[in-house]
């Protein structure tokens, strides 16, 4: 089936690994031109070798909790590309922590990545797409049901749901979609070593420690970075132009509540 994206010049952030790499990797498999981008240097050329025999892709390095960099990402991004018709914003992991014992700074830093940073990069991105130009942000289940010690996700990833909608209104006249996904636990080199550290710290089994995570998710399961991604195709994709204000849960059924 022809989506539509052959040729689409497209930005994803985060994606030297996990979620973002997997979302990368499927514009590439889709004939789309990619801009990869992360803070980590050693991981992004990693991550552009791997992915170069799929297609036409540019590393641009850029730290998240610095608005400045995602500014200049967009506008790298889109002189690399020759324009810019998608950007997908998926931000670096907040530390966990609760309210309590998390530091000051700890609040500005997932305050810049999870609200100043992806508005200001919407914002540049709005000025330079055309007609039909698609932006999605990756939030989390945590703006519709918060997690136990994960409380700067809780609390300031429900500002990127603001984002949506509030550009979404806006950017609509401009013929510019703007939608969100909320990924539930997925199957990440990150969650891979979180389970691994529970099973060290417990002595429980890998299985055991698994089970423990998605016993809430109704099918029983991690979702897989590639789930997430054909998401992200899709709103992307020639199947979704009268889609935009919406954020799409990707999480197995976790999420309980009707709206």
């Amino acid at each position: 089936m022809d989506l539509g994206l052959v040729g689409k010049r497209v930005i994803v952030t985060s994606s030297s690994k996990g979620i973002g790499f997997a979302i990368a990797k499927r514009f590439l498999e889709e004939g789309a031109s990619v801009i990869i981008s992360s803070h980590n240097e050693t991981n992004l050329e990693e991550a552009r070798r791997s992915l170069e025999v799929l297609g036409k892709v540019y590393a641009v390095k850029a730290d998240l909790y610095n608005p400045d960099d995602g500014v200049e990402l967009v506008r790298k991004g889109a002189q690399l590309l020759g324009g810019l018709d998608v950007l997908v914003y998926v931000p670096p992991p907040p530390r966990p922590g609760t309210i309590m014992n998390l530091e000051k700074e700890d609040w500005i830093s997932a305050s810049n990545s999870l609200m100043i940073t992806p508005v200001l990069m919407v914002r540049e991105a709005a000025r330079i797409m055309r007609p039909g130009g698609r932006i999605i942000i990756s939030t989390s289940t945590t703006v519709k049901q918060p997690i136990d010690n994960l409380d700067l996700s809780n609390i300031i990833r429900t500002s990127l749901v603001g984002l949506i909608k509030t550009a979404s209104n806006q950017l609509a006249e401009k013929g510019i979609l703007v939608n969100g996904i909320m990924p539930g636990y997925t199957l990440t080199d990150r969650m891979r070593q979180l389970i691994e550290t529970r099973v060290k710290s417990t002595g429980k089994t890998w299985k055991e420690i698994e089970e423990e995570f998605v016993k809430d998710v109704p099918l029983k399961r991690f979702a897989t970075p590639e789930e997430i991604a054909n998401v992200v195709i899709f709103l992307a994709s020639n199947m979704a132009t009268y889609i935009t204000g919406a954020l799409i849960p990707v999480d197995g059924g976790l999420i309980r509540t009707s709206f």
